[in-house]
């Protein structure tokens, strides 16, 4: 944590721009995520509006790391106290919660929480905002009832991704649904290596979510196909 915090302070208002040199303290998929998202402000398109290492909108002059504990379910967080504001004189401390999972033998950051110290009842974390904000970002295939939105989430350059976003939303009701799938290819002769791409794979619970390339929705549980819809990309 001082490491990250160390450079963060060091790096001022570029740090944006060289998150690259901290990629080894993050699990990849939230590093990515977040990566995403500061690319997106660079291209001049929607982005946080706020500094997620403070959790406000002002520059960091100090930090102080509070402590360490282990959660139930396996996670570590880490409290801290980061000074804020508008000028060196004009600080105040902010509460950030980085969240941090086992990982081979070492711990990384998986997600940051703000708030929640023992004043304040009240916290939120970045990465749902990150989910809405990459879903800006995605494909959007346009049924006669759905719209989808699908957001490869993985290294830039990867062919096959099992990190892809789907967001359907019912054009009628405006009821949503968020999952997480995969790619589908053909291998080629080999077996091993990808070849031509068939579309994305989405489960929830017993169902399955297939968006094709083509344009085709499809909802099927088992064997029994429940939707077929042809729609088109809006590409």
């Amino acid at each position: 944590m001082t490491r990250l915090y160390d450079w963060y302070l060091h790096a001022g208002d570029a740090y944006r721009d060289h998150l690259q040199q901290q990629q080894q303290l993050f699990v990849q998929a939230f590093y990515v995520d977040l990566q995403a998202a500061f690319n997106m402000a660079r291209a001049g398109k929607a982005s946080l509006d706020f500094g997620p290492f403070n959790g406000v909108q002002v520059s960091s002059y100090g930090y102080q790391l509070q402590r360490c504990r282990l959660e139930v379910d396996g996670r570590l967080k880490a409290q801290v106290a980061v000074r804020a504001g508008l000028g060196p004189q004009r600080v105040s401390n902010q509460i950030v919660n980085l969240v941090l999972r086992r990982w081979a033998n070492t711990w990384l950051i998986s997600d940051i929480v703000y708030g929640g110290d023992r004043k304040s009842g009240s916290s939120w974390s970045l990465q749902p905002l990150l989910d809405q904000l990459l879903d800006s970002e995605g494909e959007v295939l346009l049924t006669p009832s759905f719209r989808v939105v699908v957001n490869r989430r993985c290294p830039e350059g990867a062919v096959v991704c099992d990190r892809v976003s789907y967001l359907g939303v019912d054009r009628q009701s405006g009821a949503s649904l968020r999952l997480m799938g995969k790619t589908l290819h053909v291998t080629c002769a080999d077996g091993v290596t990808p070849c031509r791409f068939l579309g994305y794979e989405f489960r929830h619970g017993a169902y399955l979510y297939m968006v094709w390339e083509d344009g085709r929705l499809e909802v099927s549980r088992s064997v029994t196909i429940l939707l077929a819809e042809q729609g088109e990309w809006q590409r």
